[in-house]
């Protein structure tokens, strides 16, 4: 992400406390599409700009592994505190650096948070990282 806010624990933790959830039907729905698009099985989702994971944990049932990223460590380190699902895990990183393979993710979500990103960067790792032709 090109700029770093919601640095502090506190901040972090009010952050988990108050963020709303993604709505359950919005992710099904979104995984019902990439199954009618995508004919492998649905392996690796990154939530980039994940804050305390709550729309990273929301993702687990779908994928065998999910990786929440956000910039900032205080962010991260809340999501690992309060994540529940054992296939999921959190990294702190930039948008614009991914931390995976070439063609390694069936999915990229950010919810709430790409208007922190330098989105050109951001598109050209997205490009990298996804699997070729998911969207034919």
């Amino acid at each position: 992400m090109a700029n770093r806010f919601f640095e502090g624990a506190a901040h972090a933790a009010a952050y988990a406390k108050f963020r709303p959830q993604t709505p359950a039907s919005v992710v099904d729905r979104i995984c019902s599409f990439l199954k009618e698009k995508y004919e492998g099985s649905l392996r690796a989702a990154a939530d980039v700009g994940c804050g305390s994971g709550q729309s990273t944990q929301i993702l687990s049932p779908h994928f065998t592994s999910v990786t929440g990223l956000d910039v900032s460590p205080a962010q991260t380190s809340e999501a690992i505190k309060l994540n529940t699902k054992p296939n999921v895990s959190f990294v702190t990183s930039s948008a614009e650096k991914l931390p995976f393979s070439n063609n390694s993710l069936q999915l990229i979500t950010a919810s709430q948070a790409c208007h922190w990103f330098d989105l050109p960067v951001f598109y050209k790792e997205v490009d990298r990282v996804l699997v070729p032709d998911v969207y034919k």
